[in-house]
């Protein structure tokens, strides 16, 4: 009897600890206000774009506004470098093939007010697609896109990360005319289809 008395006294402390720890780690924690952040990752594509471009460098700068602990609105900017499947080149190349720019606004909801925080996300974006390999399957275009995902933001103190997987939807995929097997026939023009993956990790810091 003696000996559960101390294992239940042991397991008071032990929970009254990690409660209090887990108070002082949520009021150290700032949340809201503006958080600036960057990062990198990988940028890939599917379906019938993801035979033809092969996944690569992703990155990007983002500053975001949480008026609560929960709510964000997110204006960034997001590049990546990816190399074309050898069979859509006609040629010699250097350097990347497919260079993205890009602009993005995304509302972010977090699941919870705790400083570890999952959250989800959507938006609008606009990218800028320009072709550095030779080749007649891929063309320079702006295209739009609706970014969907999820991910993992942990604070402490004034540091924030922040860890995320997105898909995107293509608007159109006209910067991706005539390539083999073209699966998207608009008039006399065949396009390919597919959309855009990427999973980054970012750091910064949020006042």
């Amino acid at each position: 009897m003696k000996t559960l008395l101390k294992v239940g006294a042991v397991v008071g402390v032990l929970g009254a600890g990690s409660a209090m720890a887990q108070d002082r780690l949520e009021s150290s924690a700032d949340m809201r206000g503006l958080t600036l952040l960057v990062g990198g990752g990988v940028e890939g594509y599917t379906s019938a774009l993801g035979s033809d471009i092969n996944p690569g460098l992703g990155y990007g700068v983002t500053v975001a506004i949480k008026p609560t602990k929960v709510l964000g609105i997110e204006l960034g900017y997001s590049g990546a470098l990816n190399e074309f499947d050898q069979r859509v080149v006609t040629g010699a190349r250097s350097g990347p093939d497919l260079v993205r720019n890009g602009a993005h606004v995304v509302a972010t909801l977090g699941l919870g007010a705790a400083p570890v925080q999952p959250y989800v996300l959507g938006g609008v974006g606009l990218s800028r697609y320009n072709v550095r390999a030779p080749t007649v399957a891929f063309a320079d275009d702006t295209v739009g896109n609706i970014p969907l995902g999820g991910g993992l933001r942990v604070h402490m103190g004034n540091f924030t990360a922040d860890a995320r997987l997105q898909y995107s939807f293509l608007l159109d995929q006209q910067f991706a005319a005539n390539v083999p097997p073209g699966d998207v026939t608009i008039g006399d023009r065949n396009f390919s289809s597919g959309g855009s993956y990427a999973g980054t990790v970012n750091i910064g810091a949020t006042w």
